[in-house]
């Protein structure tokens, strides 16, 4: 029975790692030929028919660096509460809200982060907006990749810090985040790799469908990268497919430099424990 499953598995395996390859390289194929300076730099033209996507490429990058100013000081904290001070009372209520967030589909993220940073807060449709969306959406995967770290340590550095004298939070901040920062940056990576993709809460709260300037402050809205293909194929359909695919392929190559970079750094820090 074990050899029997093991082969199962394996053929699983094989069957998902086949089927992400072939995503990949169609996407890849399909996309990189259209690739060129003007694609990169030049604004849109003609409906976005033509042109570049420019302002795409730097409504993403504005709305990335945003989020993460909230996002990763709020996950790391709340990771480092789950992790360190499981006796309070109030831990069991973060960790179900952060269990919660993490099941949520990502358009209602959207229409929370509508409801209360475009409406009730007064930002409009901004990078503002979508960013604070975007790091609540993104705080599940940053806490709990810190709270992982944390508890992954082996216990002789806690005791070893206590028995030197130091204190409570001497230990956490001077001690097991320095140990651990290799994890948890790969945590925020990935969490910033999935974001990045994002279409749907970015699609109420922070995007426009054609941009020929750049965005003033953080009170205006962008186009990105993911919500520029959504809406080349919602408008122009077969029109705009070269657009839709170079756009497609940077968005994927972006995304996959983020994972490997996250995996490297996972690998160095496996390979040092």
């Amino acid at each position: 029975m074990d050899k029997f499953a093991k082969i199962i598995l394996k053929i699983l395996s094989y069957i998902v790692v086949i089927f992400v390859a072939f995503v990949i390289i169609e996407v890849l194929a399909n996309g990189i030929k259209y690739f060129s300076l003007d694609f990169f730099t030049k604004y849109p033209e003609n409906g976005m028919r033509q042109g570049g996507i420019f302002p795409a490429i730097v409504g993403s990058i504005y709305i990335i660096i945003t989020s993460v100013i909230f996002s990763v000081p709020l996950g790391i904290f709340t990771g480092i509460f789950l992790a360190e001070y499981k006796d309070k009372k109030i831990s069991k209520i973060v960790e179900l809200a952060v269990t919660g967030l993490s099941g949520m589909p990502s358009i209602v993220y959207g229409l929370f982060g509508y409801a209360m940073f475009s409406i009730a807060l007064g930002f409009g449709t901004s990078i503002l907006s979508a960013s604070l969306t975007l790091s609540i959406m993104t705080l599940p995967i940053i806490s709990n990749s810190t709270k992982e770290a944390l508890a992954s340590l082996p216990k002789e550095l806690k005791e070893s810090s206590y028995a030197l004298g130091a204190k409570r939070n001497e230990t956490i901040f001077k001690v097991l985040l320095k140990a651990s920062k290799s994890r948890i940056t790969t945590g925020v990576l990935l969490g910033f790799g999935r974001t990045l993709g994002e279409t749907a809460p970015v699609l109420v709260t922070g995007s426009v469908f054609y941009a020929t300037s750049m965005p003033k402050n953080i009170f205006s809205p962008v186009m990105t990268l993911p919500t520029h293909i959504y809406y080349l194929i919602s408008a122009y359909g077969k029109e705009s497919m070269w657009m839709t695919s170079g756009t497609a392929a940077f968005l994927l190559i972006l995304i996959l430099i983020i994972y490997l970079i996250a995996y490297k750094i996972g690998g160095i820090s496996n390979g040092n424990n």
